[in-house]
């Protein structure tokens, strides 16, 4: 099979490291870790697991945060993968063959594959107790080495470990619970924002609503904007701004349920002053330009994972509020002090798992194809741009550059 697979040598890492502040694309060679070759289709690691075929592999701000070095050496996240590997968790496919103990009627059937490596995946039991109450982005066991009945590698999601495969291949494995046929309504495009959907809509499950008249998303990428729906589809009424980069951002959020979308000065001082006049607030400073905000939103959703957005989103809180971390970042940097200053509750939010809404349990996977279904938008058109593996330069370039290209959502597209 045609895959794109990543691996990072120290060599090319280090020189990519320096080098791409003269030639970008130099993350998208051999030189940063990407080759695009023949290999072998994964084999299934046990009687319950299936393969798949891909039809679309979406590019996500994870696997771009990775190709572009943003996630730092000490990560612990690096601990969480298995290289090389072939990127891609966001997926539509065909299931292609079964193992002995699959239901047969799998076969041929169209899914969207819930990425996650948790307890069950791996065949670990009993389950630890985050996989047990159903929320499996937060498994214990993503760094188990050899655990387990498949004694898979350490690997939180497909793409990340490396025996599975991912879907910027044309075949991967999956464990037959991953598997979630979305409706035959749903055309491929629409399938295809399951999972960036789902975490957006997962992250506005997270905080306590009841009492939140105003909330901020930082930031407008397809996380951001997957927050804005996903309030808004479980009926949220409040007030929802949006930092936006980019118009076609902005456009894009208002037409999902955005109140407001601002454009903040690029000075750290103008961001602050913006804000302290649109919640009432006020702008302290402390030494070495350090700012402090004395009021702010009631809710604040960081959809970027940046230091600079983490630590003002923070900032950005009132006293008391809620902080809910979407985006992939480390933080580092990040001043804390509003965190204890202020009493704020900071939680994060991490894939998808057992949604607990409207009295019953339900995949978030399979909430989203429902909401989705019951959506005046065509949220297909979040998929932006298509490409053909062999032109995997210039989709990485449409994704890094989403300003440049307009683009939203960037994936790959392999023939039926």
């Amino acid at each position: 099979m045609k895959a794109l697979v990543y691996a990072v040598n120290p060599f090319g890492w280090a020189t990519c490291l320096w080098l791409k502040h003269l030639w970008r694309g130099c993350l998208t060679t051999r030189l940063g870790g990407l080759r695009l070759g023949e290999m072998d289709p994964p084999p299934l690691p046990g009687d319950e697991w299936v393969r798949c075929r891909t039809i679309l592999g979406g590019i996500c701000g994870s696997d771009l945060g990775i190709i572009q070095q943003r996630q730092p050496a000490d990560s612990f996240l690096q601990s969480f993968s298995t290289l090389p590997a072939v990127f891609g968790h966001e997926n539509v496919a065909v299931v292609e063959s079964v193992g002995a103990g699959v239901d047969p009627q799998w076969l041929g059937r169209r899914v969207t594959v819930d990425p996650g490596l948790g307890c069950r995946v791996r065949g670990i039991d009993p389950p630890c107790p985050s996989c047990r109450a159903g929320q499996f982005g937060a498994c214990e066991n993503f760094g188990a080495d050899g655990q387990g009945r498949y004694r898979l590698p350490p690997g939180s999601c497909l793409g990340y470990c490396g025996p599975l495969g991912g879907s910027w291949g044309e075949f991967f494995v999956a464990h037959v619970s991953q598997l979630i046929a979305p409706p035959d309504a749903l055309s491929d495009r629409q399938a295809l924002l399951t999972d960036p959907l789902a975490c957006g809509l997962h992250a506005a499950l997270q905080p306590d609503l009841s009492a939140v008249r105003s909330v901020l998303i930082y930031g407008a990428g397809v996380l951001g904007l997957s927050v804005v729906w996903g309030l808004r589809a479980i009926g949220w009424g409040g007030r929802i701004e949006v930092v936006a980069r980019h118009a076609h951002q902005a456009d894009w959020a208002r037409r999902l349920g955005a109140s407001e979308v601002l454009a903040l000065p690029a000075g750290k001082r103008g961001r602050f002053d913006a804000v302290a006049e649109r919640v009432g607030g006020r702008v302290t400073s402390a030494r070495f330009g350090s700012l402090m905000l004395s009021g702010g939103y009631d809710a604040v959703f960081e959809c970027t994972g940046s230091p600079v957005a983490l630590d003002e989103a923070i900032k950005w809180t009132r006293g008391g509020g809620q902080v809910v971390c979407v985006g992939t970042g480390h933080g580092r940097g990040t001043d804390l002090t509003a965190v204890w200053f202020g009493e704020l509750t900071v939680r994060g939010s991490s894939g998808r798992g057992e949604e607990d809404f409207q009295g019953r349990k339900v995949h978030t996977y399979r909430l989203v194809h429902e909401l989705m279904l019951a959506c005046d938008t065509d949220l297909g058109n979040l998929l932006t741009h298509t490409f053909a593996l062999d032109d995997y330069p210039a989709a990485l370039a449409a994704a890094m550059d989403k300003g440049a290209h307009r683009s939203v959502k960037v994936a790959f597209e392999f023939p039926r």
